[in-house]
């Protein structure tokens, strides 16, 4: 069942510091969005980033751009990898 949150409502996305070093710089994502990586908090191996369900859905856009025109299929698999993750989370929410 998914949690019901408001569209301003921020849900954690769980990422390696590869995976963060990836979309900064490989991404033309907004400014606000890799701002958002770069103050994350680190949860142990991993680090959690707080974003808003449309910030998400806009980070996953850059991402799925790249892993698409990817030559380097390590790359391509490791961009994969975060798309899935934020989709992820993506699913676990719903807008009220």
């Amino acid at each position: 069942m998914k949690k019901s949150i408001e569209e301003h409502e921020k849900v954690p996305l769980l990422l390696s510091k590869d995976q963060i070093d990836l979309i900064i710089e490989h991404t033309f994502a907004e400014d606000d969005l890799l701002d958002a990586l770069r103050v994350a908090e680190v949860v142990g191996r991993r680090i959690k980033v707080l974003f808003t369900l449309h910030d998400l859905e806009d980070l996953n856009g850059h991402v799925a751009a790249v892993a698409n025109h990817c030559e380097d299929r390590k790359m391509q698999n490791q961009f994969d990898a975060i798309y899935d993750a934020i989709q992820k989370v993506e699913l676990k929410y719903d807008l009220r």
